[in-house]
């Protein structure tokens, strides 16, 4: 009885010892990158020829990435030669219509197929551009993909009245 009762003792020592480690402020040793030196091989022995200015990374290494006080940079980092990132959404736009229920159940009004002019009609369990409907609100629809659910919802009253 007595070795139960140590075992509760310290584990409310590691539970008081865990909650003062996660809730004391620690603060993050300021990073520093050193420049890097090229080998001496790499150099080589002929005479140093004009190449253009490398781009700084030093900013990029001294980050806290893991900063809860980060914010998203204003520009995306894109390594000199490479294309910028597409902007258009690479899957089917995916527009919602309208939602009904009716004798076999509720059913959704979604534009999803660009080689189907209009709209489908979609039920529960259908597969939508290649993610599965799992729910059928008055005004959402919600759609199970990979990277997580996807929320379709109606145009408010006041977009649809708009001319």
């Amino acid at each position: 009885m007595t070795a139960v009762r140590g075992l509760y003792v310290v584990t409310a020592a590691l539970l008081v010892a865990g909650l003062g480690l996660r809730l004391a402020p620690t603060p993050l040793p300021a990073a520093r990158a050193a420049p890097l030196a090229m080998p001496a091989e790499a150099q080589g022995d002929a005479a140093p020829t004009r190449t253009p200015a490398e781009p700084r990374y030093d900013a990029i290494v001294a980050a806290n990435i893991f900063s809860q006080d980060r914010t998203a940079p204003v520009v995306r980092f894109l390594p000199p030669g490479r294309a910028a990132a597409p902007t258009k959404p690479r899957g089917p736009t995916l527009h919602l219509y309208g939602t009904t229920v009716g004798p076999d159940g509720a059913v959704a009004i979604i534009d999803a197929d660009p080689n189907i002019p209009g709209a489908e009609i979609y039920r529960l369990g259908d597969l939508v551009a290649g993610a599965r409907l799992i729910a059928i609100t008055d005004s959402t629809v919600t759609l199970a993909q990979p990277s997580g659910p996807l929320v379709l919802r109606l145009p408010s009253a006041a977009l649809r009245r708009a001319p």
